[in-house]
């Protein structure tokens, strides 16, 4: 009995190292940064949290940065900032993307219309934005020779979902809204409602001409991507009640990749199931 036991608890205790290990290694990876430079001033930092852009103007003076990831990435991400005229953008109030944001008190903050309850519900204590805008209202600046709209596209991933798009480049920056072959995470109390997610996508690629789309997790894409993260939706809400249809699908996307605990293809389908019954 002794031994059983003793056997026993190796074997639990291989189990938790082997666990764990896993999950610091994928805490690593996700925590990695993956810089690309796409032009001389725009660079995309992929991983460490969302996805993020740097954009520099030509100048040197003035710097624009979209979402600031979180941890040891959002240090890496701020050392590559060297000028001291910054603006920072917030796509949505969720750590991976505004953990950075303390390490930027010098620049001017934008983000949507959260109100500080709701941002720190997702955000924690980071800094509150300096100004924000509302649900449909676009503001349109210059960083150097580059137009930039800043657009809040309302309820999607969360209540306030802020989209950026630099026009001379004609690159969309989505935050969130689109997950790129990914089970995108989906929480309710952020505001998450599938159904205008959905619409939203589609405002989307009739109001932008895009060349290349950064999503908030993923890498660079198309405007096709707006499709496929549309797709998946509904795909997913044609067939819930129907088995056979589901489990086509879960084939379909079995090459998505999820974020352990918070997202996969069954906990979409139970979120749109609720979504659906609180119609």
């Amino acid at each position: 009995m002794k031994k059983t036991l003793i056997i026993t608890s190796a074997v639990v205790g291989a189990i938790v190292i082997v666990c764990g290990l896993f999950i610091f290694i994928g805490y690593q990876k996700f925590m990695s940064i993956d810089a690309v430079e796409y032009d001389p001033e725009l660079e995309i930092l992929f991983g460490g949290g969302g996805n993020s852009i740097i954009l520099t103007a030509e100048d040197g003076l003035t710097a624009f940065v979209v979402d600031t990831k979180m941890g040891s990435a959002a240090k890496a991400m701020r050392k590559k900032v060297k000028v001291k005229g910054i603006l920072v953008i917030n796509t949505h109030a969720h750590q991976d993307h505004i953990g950075g944001n303390g390490l930027y008190p010098d620049a001017k903050l934008i983000a949507g219309a959260y109100t500080k309850e709701q941002w720190e519900s997702g955000a924690g204590k980071s800094r509150y934005p300096d100004e924000t805008i509302k649900p449909g209202e676009e503001k349109i600046l210059r960083i150097g020779s580059e137009i930039v709209h800043i657009r809040n596209m309302g309820n999607a991933h969360t209540s306030n979902d802020v989209v950026v798009y630099l026009e001379k480049r004609k690159l969309l920056v989505t935050g969130d809204i689109v997950f790129l072959n990914k089970h995108p995470v989906l929480f309710a109390k952020s505001g998450c409602k599938v159904a205008s997610w959905v619409n939203v996508l589609d405002s989307l690629y009739n109001r932008y001409d895009i060349k290349a789309l950064v999503p908030g997790h993923g890498d660079v894409s198309d405007k096709n991507a707006l499709i496929s993260m549309r797709d998946y939706f509904t795909d997913i809400r044609d067939a819930v009640g129907d088995a056979s249809k589901l489990a086509v699908l879960k084939k379909k996307y079995k090459a998505y990749s999820s974020v352990p605990g918070m997202s996969s293809f069954e906990k979409t389908i139970a979120f749109i199931k609720n979504e659906q019954g609180n119609k």
